[in-house]
């Protein structure tokens, strides 16, 4: 994807926040589901879950993680999105920082359960954003391998 120009890069950049970060984490959700049915630790709801019904269970909880993480992700990539239109790339702390703060601000509007795990799910966003970002510099949406103060700038501003 070399040659590509600025807005095309935060386009990619956004579409990929938006549609591939919210499987990444739904499969973590599932992931995680699965192993802490079957290894029996968690709630006593998992606990006592007979393991038949444990993967519909998982199944359904990442269905909707998949769906609920969809507007954090879309906040985490409009940020991420201008940081590549300005500078061609960023760092993965700013990936897990964007993650992570949109997570957050997500769970704590909707209140509720979200509200019980909010770091929890702020951590899944910041590991799934860097994992993202590793992949669309693999990708070569993003431009070299570290976040760079923009052209003609100084970095002791």
């Amino acid at each position: 994807m070399d040659g590509m120009s600025p807005a095309a890069r935060g386009l990619w950049t956004f579409l990929f926040a938006t549609l591939v970060a919210p499987f990444f984490a739904a499969v973590i959700i599932v992931v995680l589901n699965l192993v802490s049915g079957l290894l029996g630790v968690g709630p006593p709801s998992l606990k006592s879950m007979p393991v038949v019904d444990l993967v519909p269970l998982a199944a359904r909880r990442g269905l909707e993680s998949y769906v609920w993480a969809a507007f954090p992700a879309g906040l985490a990539g409009l940020a991420l999105a201008a940081l590549v239109v300005w500078r061609g790339t960023f760092g993965w702390l700013e990936a897990a920082i964007a993650g992570a703060v949109s997570a957050t601000l997500a769970a704590v509007s909707a209140g509720g359960q979200a509200l019980n795990h909010v770091s929890f799910l702020g951590l899944i966003a910041a590991i799934v954003a860097v994992l993202s970002r590793a992949i669309l510099l693999k990708a070569k949406v993003l431009e070299g391998n570290t976040a760079q103060p923009p052209a003609g700038g100084s970095a002791s501003r």
